[in-house]
């Protein structure tokens, strides 16, 4: 490996040496023909006639030169110009290698590689070795070539670099991460999980909090989880490996799973779990499975990061609030409503309700997370005289409000039971309100328990 200044083809059979230059010159070689001796040639060492300044060899009846009785260097196999000359010669390979190293070129395994000829300034050669029990790099140049007298040339080039890196197949698989706070700096303190102020305060301009990510600048790692390693997210029967996270330090909250490679096998993907237990941040904002395609050749998978919070940051807040009407309003939506409690009377006058009216109710859902609430569904079981002390019981009444969000299954008109929306989307950093109507009956209790 390495740049050899030779000789530069003047014409057909006629050459000059000490030329650093891209044209045409005398090959070297680290293979051929089964030979593993580099190939060097001292010009005026073959049979020819001239000098360094301009020296024509002398070929035989096969056009093959040879040397004559001081010796420098070793010949290739049939050592025609054809063969000897870098851009003519027959062996495509030898044609392909002749051109200059980019940087950081690879060397693939069981190959290498000698740029033959050419000033390679500043090139990287870098040599992939994989397992190997041992390494000897040997590296080999003609500093200024042959002028002709008697003289060792190995020396070293000018203006190069080489990286030399040995590559070994690790022994295991390493999957690792951290369980972090998703708090984003919201500190425990700040934390209301009946704050739905999106807009200030604590909760508002918080692009990190309980979005999935960790962001060490505003977060950590808490301790108390378990990480285990399984063959499967679905149906898991193997376990790998597990490991206690970190539970102090600066590391707090971080795991590093170590699977030998044999034990995985032709397994085409593994499943990550964390598990908790106690009630410490008992809400998360990630999934618990993270499964793990493995890659050719890739044996490390880290940032496999799972988020939690503590109770008071959960993401969805509900507010619920009512209005005292006459069972005659067209629209609920322009009611006054308050989440004050009501009280009975037999006029109703007010804020009071009497037995036969009717209230309406808002509830509010506020997700105050970074990331969307799948699947939200809203759910209010109408108050049943006899049921937690009720003395009354409401019925679902006129006026309704968007009737396509609710269930099919939900409470009709006139009856008992569960109001229910259908399966819903609730957007990151967005509320939405939903209103229902409901007519209390004609029994009197001493006052309406505050829904």
């Amino acid at each position: 490996m390495g740049d050899y200044f030779m000789g530069k083809r003047i014409s057909r059979n006629s050459f000059s040496s000490n030329n650093a230059t891209s044209q045409p010159q005398l090959r070297v070689d680290s293979f051929s023909g089964g030979n593993n001796d580099l190939y060097y040639y001292s010009l005026t060492a073959l049979n020819g006639t001239g000098n360094s300044s301009s020296f024509t060899p002398s070929t035989n009846n096969s056009g093959e030169v040879s040397f004559g009785a001081q010796k420098r260097g070793t010949l290739p196999p049939t050592p025609t110009f054809e063969n000897i000359l870098k851009d003519s010669s027959t062996n495509p390979n030898n044609r392909n290698s002749y051109s200059p190293l980019n940087t950081n070129t690879l060397i693939p395994n069981n190959s290498s590689y000698v740029s033959y000829g050419i000033e390679n300034s500043k090139s990287n050669y870098v040599i992939a070795v994989r397992n190997a029990e041992s390494v000897t790099l040997t590296y080999e140049g003609i500093m200024k070539g042959n002028s002709a007298i008697e003289a060792d040339v190995v020396g070293e080039t000018y203006n190069e670099w080489i990286s030399f890196g040995i590559e070994s197949t690790p022994y295991y698989y390493v999957f690792s991460g951290i369980v972090f706070d998703d708090n984003g700096g919201i500190t425990a303190a700040e934390a209301d999980a009946s704050n739905a102020n999106i807009t200030s305060g604590a909760y508002s301009n918080r692009p990190n909090y309980f979005n999935g990510l960790f962001n060490s600048a505003f977060e950590s790692g808490i301790a108390g989880s378990t990480v285990k390693i399984v063959n499967s997210c679905d149906n898991p029967t193997i376990t790998y490996a597990a490991q206690s996270v970190k539970s102090s330090g600066s590391d707090i909250g971080t795991y590093q799973l170590k699977v030998p490679i044999t034990d995985l096998g032709s397994q085409a993907s593994v499943c990550l779990l964390e598990e908790r237990s106690g009630t410490t941040y008992p809400i998360r904002t990630t999934t618990n499975k993270k499964t793990i395609t493995l890659e050719n050749a890739k044996y490390e998978y880290q940032n496999n990061n799972f988020g939690r919070v503590i109770d008071q940051n959960v993401a969805l807040v509900l507010e619920k609030e009512q209005a005292a009407n006459d069972c005659k309003v067209t629209d609920i939506t322009s009611l006054t409503y308050s989440k004050d409690p009501l009280s009975s009377s037999e006029t109703g006058a007010g804020a009071d309700i009497k037995p036969g009216n009717c209230i309406a109710y808002k509830i509010t859902a506020t997700n105050r997370a970074n990331i969307d609430i799948n699947n939200f569904v809203m759910r209010d079981i109408l108050q049943k005289k006899g049921d937690n002390n009720a003395k009354v019981t409401s019925k679902l009444a006129n006026p309704s409000y968007q009737a396509s969000d609710y269930a099919s299954d939900s409470v009709p008109i006139g009856e008992n039971g569960t109001v229910k929306t259908v399966p819903l989307i609730l957007s990151a950093r967005t509320h939405r309100s939903f209103y229902f109507n409901t007519q209390y009956g004609t029994t009197q209790s001493d006052t309406v328990d505050a829904p």
